[in-house]
């Protein structure tokens, strides 16, 4: 049953390259959690030309991406976060409009972010790294891993590493075997299977 409200605005920045502004549109109850509410919003700019770079900007585990029709579902912060080109918003699992806002403001820091960089010089191609990510797979990773055991991630093997950062349920600096220097060609292995901008997603800072 749909919760009877006007239109809430909110502004998320004051000052943004895209998006500035949110609108929740209408609160209905989340028929995959009780006592939680799915929230539907409307961004003030379309984001379509976004979309698919910010394939990238998550781990892989987190993103689904409908190519035909341009639309991205993020599974994070506990809740499915669904993007549309219009700009249109759905987040399910959200306690209250309040918590709604916090998360929206996080992704649409990042989608601003993303504006920004493909208005650059140096853009990537979204749908060349699409097509790399397809084709990756932990044993991938694990092979660029230092395959040492050690658990010092709190992972009992370097594979069970291998799947989790794929999920997005560990970040890449977890594995501190990585920062020592005799390590160096793994990194460079991680940046030919990964590359740059997906390593960045997994926590990685250059």
């Amino acid at each position: 049953m749909k919760v009877d409200m006007e239109d809430i605005r909110y502004t998320l920045f004051s000052e943004a390259p895209l998006v500035g502004e949110v609108t929740i549109k209408s609160i209905r109850p989340c028929v995959v959690a009780e006592n939680m509410v799915r929230v539907l919003m409307q961004f003030d700019k379309e984001i379509g030309q976004v979309i698919p770079s910010l394939v990238t900007k998550y781990p892989p585990g987190k993103v689904n991406y409908l190519e035909k029709k341009n639309v991205l579902t993020l599974s994070i912060h506990q809740r499915l976060v669904t993007l549309y080109p219009s700009g249109k918003v759905s987040m399910n699992k959200t306690v209250d409009k309040e918590e709604a806002i916090h998360v929206i403001k996080d992704v649409a820091g990042v989608i601003n972010e993303t504006y920004l960089e493909i208005q650059g010089k140096n853009r990537t191609n979204p749908q060349k790294i699409r097509k790399k990510l397809s084709k990756l797979g932990p044993l991938a990773i694990y092979d660029c891993l230092p395959k040492t055991n050690c658990q010092l991630c709190g992972e009992v093997t370097c594979m069970a590493f291998a799947l989790k950062l794929l999920s997005g349920d560990v970040e890449l600096p977890l594995c501190t075997e990585l920062f020592e220097p005799w390590n160096t060609s793994k990194v460079q292995c991680l940046e030919e299977v990964l590359g740059l901008e997906m390593m960045q997603s997994m926590g990685w800072k250059p």
